[in-house]
């Protein structure tokens, strides 16, 4: 008995770009890229180094708790501060992981 079966679809994750911003620190530029998904939001910190090589940390940003202690790792968490303040409101103004 032969049984066909259906390739895996690859379903595309739609994502909004609701909030970019990024600042200097020394020779690098530091930065957040906040997106809005169906399951809520996802957030890329993104490092440009002095020569021009990026690297990016995704985090799904799933509770307040978690975002926390995502913040607080961070080695740019200084200049960062008012950034993530920002963040902080637009996820969480209407209540925990409510969708803009």
């Amino acid at each position: 008995m032969r049984v066909d079966i259906a390739p895996r679809s690859k379903a595309r994750i739609m994502k909004n770009l609701v909030y970019e911003r990024a600042v200097s620190a020394d020779a690098e530029k530091v930065g957040i890229r906040l997106y809005q998904v169906p399951t809520g939001f996802i957030a890329e910190r993104y490092l440009i180094q002095g020569d021009e090589l990026m690297l990016v940390q995704i985090l799904p940003v799933s509770s307040k708790g978690e975002f926390e202690k995502f913040v607080l790792s961070d080695p740019h968490h200084s200049v960062m501060r008012a950034i993530y303040m920002e963040v902080r409101n637009i996820v969480w103004a209407d209540g925990v992981g409510e969708v803009i």
